[in-house]
């Protein structure tokens, strides 16, 4: 009988991340385009007025490689059991071409859900000043897992957009045909590896039918067409973006973007999208981009 992840600690709650930082060169913004095949002029052509813009998604490749705590002992029974659950990315500074980033995780909060532990890591990034660019908030779920003590919340999670109307019929939808070695492009262009999405023996010993898409590649990939549709191509303009995982996405399938709703907030829009997997799932649910009216 394979053993359960077993307790984890409450008091790890406050405890940092080793902060790193990173060069926004044209080496990493055009590899990070090219990983979810957004082919965007701003993002590659180096000799634009400005420099090159940054793909927002590209916080998922900093925080990945910032997440690290060598001062806790690993917890191998835990690892098969965690889920990706949910992300919410909050832009306060575009990015900009050759800005030096610095990032750095906190755990801000540990709770006793039905499925198990619901944790929450926020991701702070600043620049060379230590002015603050953005947050990222990683939201995991850890099945089965116990808490030795009282939930914990040091930073209470932001409110997300809701639309004031239900049930309307999308506006636009993109479907996005994620070929056999989309694990592999992403993985290397982005810099996120994870062995599931890319070796089918370790997705299969890890209970998977086979190598899945990365969760943030299929944010990324909504994300471009969201850009792309709503805010002409700049994404400068974007300032968040939420979605909760749910279903897998698997390769040489097809996916859909499908646009829920539009609205305006004052000077911000905000835009309310879904992505559905190759078996009518979603793969993305409750997802809100928001962003400048105008740049």
């Amino acid at each position: 009988m394979s053993q359960g992840p077993g307790e984890l600690d409450v008091d790890d709650v406050g405890g940092y991340t080793v902060a790193k930082s990173y060069i926004l060169d044209a080496r990493k913004i055009m590899a990070y385009a090219a990983s979810v095949n957004d082919t965007n002029e701003s993002y590659f052509d180096d000799l634009r007025e400005g420099g090159l813009k940054v793909h927002p998604a590209i916080c998922f490749a900093l925080q990945w490689n910032t997440r690290f705590r060598p001062d806790l002992p690993a917890n191998p029974r835990a690892a098969p059991f965690g889920v990706h659950a949910e992300t919410d990315l909050r832009i306060y500074q575009p990015f900009q071409h050759n800005q030096v980033v610095t990032v750095q995780g906190q755990l801000v909060a540990r709770k006793k859900i039905t499925p198990g532990v619901f944790s929450v890591d926020r991701f702070r990034m600043t620049n060379s000043s230590g002015a603050l660019l953005a947050e990222l908030d990683y939201n995991g779920i850890t099945r089965g897992a116990t808490l030795n003590g009282e939930d914990r919340e040091l930073e209470p999670s932001p409110i997300r957009p809701s639309m004031d109307s239900a049930g309307i019929k999308p506006h636009w939808r993109a479907d996005i045909f994620i070929p056999k070695h989309a694990g592999q492009q992403y993985t290397e262009c982005a810099d996120i590896y994870n062995p599931i999405h890319t070796e089918p023996s370790v997705a299969i010993a890890a209970g998977l039918p086979d190598i899945i898409l990365h969760g943030s590649a299929t944010k990324a990939h909504a994300l471009t067409c969201v850009i792309d549709r709503c805010f002409d191509g700049d994404a400068s303009r974007i300032t968040r973006l939420c979605g909760q995982l749910r279903a897998m996405v698997l390769m040489e399938t097809t996916i859909s973007v499908q646009c829920l709703g539009i609205q305006e907030n004052g000077n911000e829009l905000q835009v309310f999208y879904q992505v559905i997997n190759g078996d009518g799932q979603h793969a993305i649910a409750n997802g809100v981009v928001c962003g400048t009216l105008s740049s």
